[in-house]
């Protein structure tokens, strides 16, 4: 028995194996999450995450000397850090919430950090800030926090291209030369550039200065610095576009252009950074050497165990919160949906493989709507899904719509007449692009509930995946281009007339809280 007790504390507090075999839980529980992370890394705008776990890594060799990484504290402090993450985890797959879901996985190694060092975690706080980039930002989060930032880069580039003798004209994010409109998309909008420039701000600031105010000033650079480098990348790709050299802004000369930006971007933070410390070398940051104790064995078996039961027991719910364990309930396909809503005279669309991709839907109506008398256009999509998870659910459409080139101008939340005595709340945009005006209408329908707001849309999910075992729903969107001549009143009117017309058709085809009967 003490050749048992012996040989579990050397295993706690004197070799790696334990921590070993705790990473090996997490990654071995919770691969298919992986699996999805590796997944948004490969798309271009989050690439930079291969890079974060290699910064991690050096982050806490570089502490090797002060920090005894080798010395563990057991702390029980790290299980409940393990359960709350475990319990972000299963709440963002059941509300189709993927960002949650990889905050989990985040917090779960935070969780195995704070088991084994206890209070010397605050050491490693700064690596684990680092390792949180692993995350991606929501791409309608992204798009929506960089859309101005997008306005500002084509303001700018505008104004270099005339001080250069090019004649432009600035119209919202695109730049007309005369020969070619330039429009600022997502490649050259800051959505690979803003994320990327605050961690090389951050990982500028920690080894180049030791005062929290420098550092701050750094990481507020950042923003600023990446509207400049985008500008001067569409003044660059404009230059060529009017010198007869557009090929040079196209595929690996493109791609080529944004990196050396992006490493000319990091060359002038450090040396802001050199500026900012006035020449002298940063203070070597001395570390608080590790607690000498006696750890006892049967709490370092007991911690190790419960964590590694709860990855477990956290890769064995996540399945269960898919379609497998979900009710579908009987509805008409899509395919027989009317084309004729009152006086509206509808033509289907249908569309192409990388938009169904994206959309993650399991049956859908695209058409366009058009009313005689008064000419207007209203194009209608109502993805449905039979379940709703991560990487398979409805999206609010503003990050399309920002993503496309539009303008939103006003956001409002309207009641348009349903049905005798009902009315149908739904979210409304006023969207404009170039001359252009638009009104947009949208909300969530599913099991009996129509729900404006993305959140609360979400909350749902999770309540009804586990009180009702369905997550099934659909999006339904119009939207309408206004005339140049109409009022917007006029045009909200035609839109609220449209929607009390739709709203009679969906419950066949959007299964309400019980069967056939969609009710708000």
């Amino acid at each position: 028995m003490r050749m048992i007790v012996s040989q579990v504390k050397q295993w706690g507090t004197d070799t790696f194996i334990a921590p070993l075999l705790l990473l090996g839980g997490l990654v071995l529980g919770y691969w298919s999450v992986f699996q999805r992370l590796m997944i948004t890394w490969d798309s271009g705008d989050n690439s930079y995450g291969y890079l974060v776990i290699p910064l991690f890594l050096f982050l806490c060799w570089e502490k090797r000397d002060s920090f005894r990484f080798g010395q563990f504290s057991w702390s029980l402090a790290g299980v409940a850090v393990t359960l709350l993450a475990t319990l972000l985890l299963l709440v963002g797959e059941a509300g189709s919430m993927e960002t949650l879901v990889f905050l989990g996985i985040w917090g779960c190694f935070v969780g195995i950090t704070a088991a084994l060092y206890g209070k010397r975690l605050k050491v490693l706080l700064f690596p684990l800030l680092i390792l949180l980039f692993i995350v991606p930002l929501p791409a309608f989060l992204n798009r929506t926090l960089t859309f101005q930032l997008k306005l500002l880069a084509s303001y700018l580039a505008a104004g270099m291209l005339r001080v250069s003798g090019v004649s432009v004209l600035m119209d919202g994010n695109i730049l007309d030369l005369g020969v070619s409109q330039l429009q600022v998309v997502d490649a050259c909008s800051g959505l690979r550039y803003v994320v990327p420039m605050l961690l090389m701000s951050l990982l500028i600031g920690n080894f180049f200065l030791a005062s929290r105010w420098r550092q701050a000033v750094i990481v507020a650079l950042a923003i600023p610095l990446t509207i400049v480098v985008n500008a001067l990348r569409i003044w660059i790709t404009g230059l060529l576009t009017v010198n007869d050299l557009a090929r040079f802004t196209e595929g690996s000369f493109h791609d080529s252009i944004g990196l050396v930006m992006f490493l000319a971007s990091g060359a002038l933070l450090i040396w802001l950074a050199l500026l900012l410390r006035g020449g002298s070398p940063a203070p070597p940051i001395s570390l608080p050497p590790a607690e000498s104790q006696q750890v006892n064995p049967l709490r370092a078996l007991v911690v190790s165990l419960v964590i590694c039961a709860l990855f477990l027991a956290g890769g064995w719910a996540l399945p269960r919160l898919q379609a497998t364990q979900h009710v579908s309930p009987p509805r008409s396909s899509f395919d027989s949906f009317p084309m004729q809503l009152g006086p509206w005279q509808g033509t289907r669309h249908f569309l192409s493989r990388e938009i169904l991709d994206a959309l993650w839907s399991d049956d859908y109506v695209s058409a366009s709507f058009v009313k005689q008398d008064s000419g207007n256009v209203i194009h209608l999509l109502i993805p449905y899904y039979t379940y709703q998870g991560t990487r398979h659910t409805a999206h609010a459409p503003q990050s399309c719509l920002l993503g496309s080139g539009w303008a939103v101008l006003q956001t409002k939340e309207r009641s348009f007449p349903a049905a005798a005595g009902q009315d149908l709340p739904v979210t409304t945009l006023e969207l404009k692009k170039g001359q252009e005006r638009m009104l947009s209408g949208f909300f969530f329908l599913g099991r009996g509930r129509v729900v404006t707001s993305p959140w609360r849309n979400k909350f749902y999910l999770v309540l009804d995946s586990f009180t009702k075992r369905r997550t099934d729903g659909a999006l339904v969107r119009a939207e309408m281009v206004v005339a140049p001549d109409q009022p917007l009143d006029a045009a909200y009117r035609e839109l609220a007339q449209f929607l009390s017309l739709l709203w009679q058709e969906l419950p066949a085809y959007v299964p309400g809280d019980e069967v056939g009967n969609a009710s708000k």
